[in-house]
């Protein structure tokens, strides 16, 4: 085993002790370098240069998720869904979006982190969007 491969499984290891409420994986959260956009519908509902990128390890290798800052969000399409919320262990509360532009509404179909665990304070506020829904569209030339 080479001495970079030790040193990664080393990291990976005190990353996952590390992680709050003994779950047993952990995430890593970077500043992406391009701008970012998300459309659903056909509508771009979200455009910026500030995204974070999530990537999380646990059971399995969970696909990126990039979150958004709230304010390069066009939330005029977005209403919070009352009285519904979910718990990740590392992240904390997720609160939900339903997307709605008359036309065609969305059951949750955005989330975000409101008042997120100290492990996860980079996405505070920021929303990520369900790829079920969303296109992602990664500007080359950013």
């Amino acid at each position: 085993m080479s001495a970079s491969n030790s040193q990664a499984i080393k990291a990976f290891v005190k990353r996952r002790k590390e992680s709050p409420h003994g779950a047993g994986h952990y995430h890593i959260t970077d500043l992406y370098p391009r701008r970012v956009r998300v459309s659903i519908a056909g509508i771009e509902v979200a455009s910026s240069n500030r995204v974070e990128i999530l990537k999380e390890v646990g059971t399995s290798v969970y696909n990126p998720v990039f979150y958004f800052p709230k304010n390069d969000v066009n939330l005029g399409l977005f209403e919070e869904v009352k009285d519904y919320s979910t718990f990740c262990p590392i992240k904390g509360d997720a609160t939900y979006w339903n997307f709605n532009n008359r036309e065609e509404q969305i059951e949750k179909a955005a989330w975000s982190y409101e008042s997120p665990l100290e492990y996860s304070e980079a996405i505070s506020g920021y929303l990520g969007f369900d790829q079920r829904f969303a296109t992602i569209t990664i500007d080359p030339s950013s």
